[in-house]
């Protein structure tokens, strides 16, 4: 007895057919995330070679007084890095998780050779009064020797720019 009309005219296959369907299916699936993990495993690969000299330079912020702070920038690696540009924010010391407020206009430096610290004294605006225990963050943004352009905030990784 047939309940519908339809059963005799759609093929569905055989349970074999099903079985190569979604096994084709599945290895497609397979290779296409293979590939995809191996792009990404090699972009950070890339990320990590273009990053070296960027590692190697670092800024430090120290309070001298109630308007005064001295950043030293520190360029540790064998090339010069370029176009510098640092920011001094204070972090909140009553809600650390709340965003750094600017200090002061930016400061920029052209050039900082190799195996150099170049001090930069930063006024910061009559609104802010600084106090021994504030937490300074100094945003730095520079060109690394292979025209790579790069942003660190504090002790941070490198970040690539653009």
């Amino acid at each position: 007895m047939n309940w519908s009309s339809i059963q005799d005219v759609i093929d569905w296959g055989t349970v074999p057919d099903w079985f190569g369907a979604v096994g084709s299916i599945a290895s497609v699936l397979f290779v296409y995330l293979g590939l995809r993990r191996e792009i990404r495993a090699r972009r950070n690969d890339d990320l990590r070679i273009r990053a070296t000299q960027a590692r190697l330079v670092s800024a430090v912020a120290e309070i001298r007084g109630t308007s005064v702070l001295r950043v030293g920038v520190a360029n540790e690696s064998d090339a010069p890095v370029l176009d510098v540009v640092v920011l001094a924010r204070l972090v909140p010391p009553d809600d650390p998780d709340a965003p750094p407020v600017g200090l002061a206009a930016a400061k920029q430096v052209r050039r900082i050779p190799g195996h150099d610290v170049h001090d930069l004294f930063v006024t910061v605006a009559a609104e802010h009064r600084l106090r021994p225990a504030d937490t300074v963050l100094v945003d730095l943004t520079f060109t690394d020797h292979d025209g790579n352009r790069w942003h660190r905030i504090g002790a941070g990784q490198p970040e690539p720019v653009g």
